[in-house]
């Protein structure tokens, strides 16, 4: 039986929910929320998995960390809480050696923006010129549009130079690409392409952002296999643009990415392509 473990709130869990149900699959549903949430019991001596008093028949699971967090004054306690669900249901599942899930490995290693982009380069794909300053640059001193982005996520990409020094910390600081767009989804042995068009500079903050079915490019696959191997992740995204050049450029690879809009595009592809590498 499949686990499906997220926020109640989490759209992408909601899909891949719907998804087993519509293809009669039985799954046990763990998503957690501001209220009744179920018993977790662990019991490392027995090896038992329990939920609500009930063993817990686990042969394949899908987590989501709950960043979709219920609207709460304690916002603080919530993702408190959030992290030790995630943190106590991935730990048991990714001991056990009969249990099939995703990225086993990966929160093992350091996850950082920079070592996957030198990673990525080192496995063919082109990357950005890229520097990292923990000041805001002179957009006149670059030559040409520039982008800056944190380098460890959390806002929105902007023109290079905005902000003050109230937000002096180290920064992405590269050339401004062009769209379209394209995600590239790994998924077991699979790679699923979509290309996005937008007008803004980051979609995300807009969501004004066209979502279309594409053929996998090559040499990026082929590439971005290599890089996903490397780093022990068989369920990621990658994201690329393209430079003046009309070549493709890696921007930065997902191990936890949101598939919901892409997997509706797709007709559902993203989850069964999810379901059939969980599945026995």
């Amino acid at each position: 039986m499949i686990l499906i473990f997220g926020g109640r709130h989490d759209p992408n869990i909601a899909v891949l929910a719907d998804r087993l149900a519509a293809r009669g699959m039985p799954f046990f549903d763990l998503r957690i929320g501001a209220e009744a949430n179920p018993r977790l019991r662990i019991d490392l001596a027995r090896q038992l998995f329990e939920v609500d008093g009930e063993a817990v028949p686990v042969t394949g699971a899908f987590l989501r960390h709950d960043v979709f967090l219920y609207p709460t004054e304690d916002v603080a306690g919530a993702a408190a809480s959030a992290l030790n669900w995630y943190q106590a249901v991935r730990g048991w599942l990714v001991s056990q050696p009969g249990i099939r899930v995703f990225n086993p490995l990966y929160p093992l290693r350091e996850t950082n923006k920079i070592g996957n982009l030198i990673e990525a380069a080192a496995c063919g794909l082109r990357i950005p010129p890229t520097i990292i300053d923990s000041r805001p640059v002179d957009p006149a001193a670059l030559p040409g549009p520039h982008i800056q982005k944190p380098v460890a996520g959390g806002e929105y990409t902007a023109p290079a130079g905005q902000g003050g020094a109230s937000s002096e910390y180290p920064r992405f600081v590269q050339p401004r690409l062009d769209r379209p767009e394209m995600r590239i989804y790994r998924i077991g042995g699979r790679l699923l392409a979509f290309r996005l068009d937008s007008p803004d500079l980051d979609y995300r903050q807009s969501q004004n952002v066209t979502l279309a079915e594409a053929e996998v490019p090559q040499p990026e696959g082929a590439a971005l296999t290599r890089l996903c191997d490397r780093l022990g992740l068989d369920f990621a995204a990658a994201d690329f643009m393209t430079d003046g050049d009309g070549r493709r450029v890696f921007l930065e690879v997902n191990s936890q990415p949101m598939f919901a809009a892409f997997d509706r595009v797709a007709g559902g592809a993203l989850s069964d392509a999810i379901i059939d590498s969980l599945s026995p």
